[in-house]
């Protein structure tokens, strides 16, 4: 949070309508106390920066004014149809067989927009209005982020690109869905001729290795708790995609599941519930590191993202969460699931091995 809040001069020019590199900086960088616009979705601001457009006078506007609904929260649709969530695929007993697991490594150059072409997305590098052309000039700029520096540049041009094809971009939901279905196969038991692949490895690849990047390298604080809806979904433990000793484990102890793919969370609780419309399943994400397990990996994205108001960070995919407690909201619309980091979820040791040999 700014410490001048609202009367920060940099937030006092935007109100003013005068948008400069150096405040909308300061913008995504500094937290102020956020007002609803008037105008909700039918805002025009907002409405040319979701037609992927990227004036820097809507940016500003939107870094001011939250707009409710530009996401929701993981819908029924995205869980398979069901109102009880579906969770990753998980047996801590078997080794899983070679050729299973999500694609991590070396991405080529011109292997990302290949990829976009062949998911039918690569009309989301063209921009719609702003001083930038394709998204790849935007990615550029945030590589020189004052932000981004302060932490030694750590990310490559496509890694920069990666995330802001999942904050910025429809890009995120064809991603989402696609990893959930892939990662509640049941890996052990079929043959590997009938795994069905995903669609966006490189893209996934190229996002894990950036959030990993910017969580070893950004030294401003984590927030202790962030917060991710479920929308008109419930979280029921018993129908949990365990198996095995994860099984038994989850009904000794407190209940586990393993969430299949990138997890956008916001650090603002009131953003997450709008996420989830106000039904179904509130989660909140205990990352405080003083249980004795390793923290989850997870970046603030917030200043890369052209919705900075939102407060997203992002936590990498295949984290596992252990429920504390579920109880019911005040008005008995949805639930509110806290949670903390499982046994057996992200390994840093791992993510080093992957990244920096």
């Amino acid at each position: 949070m700014c410490d001048d809040n609202q009367l920060c001069r940099w937030y006092l020019e935007m109100k003013g309508y005068k948008f400069t590199t150096e405040n909308l900086q300061h913008m995504d960088e500094y937290r102020h106390e956020k007002q609803k616009c008037r105008y909700g979705r039918e805002c025009r601001a907002f409405n040319r920066l979701l037609q992927n457009g990227y004036r820097l006078d809507d940016i500003g506007h939107c870094s001011i004014y939250f707009h409710q609904g530009r996401r929701g929260g993981t819908t029924v649709e995205e869980n398979f149809g069901s109102k009880k969530f579906i969770t990753a695929y998980q047996n801590w007993g078997v080794d899983l067989p070679k050729g299973t697991g999500f694609r991590n490594g070396i991405v080529e150059d011109g292997q990302l927009i290949k990829e976009l072409e062949k998911n039918n997305y690569a009309h989301v590098m063209t921009l719609t209005s702003g001083p930038y052309k394709t998204l790849n000039d935007v990615a550029r700029e945030k590589l020189r982020h004052p932000r981004h520096r302060k932490m030694g540049s750590p990310l490559f041009h496509d890694q920069m690109l990666a995330v802001l094809l999942y904050t910025d971009t429809d890009v995120y939901v064809d991603l989402r869905q696609d990893e959930m279905r892939y990662s509640k196969q049941d890996f052990a038991h079929i043959n590997l001729s009938q795994i069905e692949k995903p669609k966006w490895p490189v893209l996934g690849s190229l996002l894990a290795s950036a959030i990993w990047f910017l969580d070893e390298n950004d030294n401003k604080p984590r927030p202790p708790t962030v917060y991710h809806g479920l929308n008109e979904i419930k979280i029921d433990p018993s129908a949990f995609n365990n198996y095995g000793t994860t099984k038994v484990y989850s009904e000794n102890d407190e209940p586990v599941f393993k969430y299949g793919t990138f997890i956008s969370t916001s650090w603002d609780e009131d953003v997450a519930r709008a996420f989830s419309r106000g039904k179904g399943a509130l989660l909140e994400i205990d990352l405080n590191t003083d249980s004795g397990i390793e923290p989850l990996i997870g970046a603030d994205v917030s200043w890369i993202s052209k919705f900075s108001s939102e407060c997203e960070f992002l936590i990498a995919r295949s984290a596992t969460f252990a429920i504390k407690s579920i109880d019911i909201s005040q008005d008995e619309d949805y639930q509110i699931v806290k949670v903390k980091e499982g046994p057996f979820s992200h390994s840093r040791m791992k993510f080093h091995n992957k990244y920096r040999s």
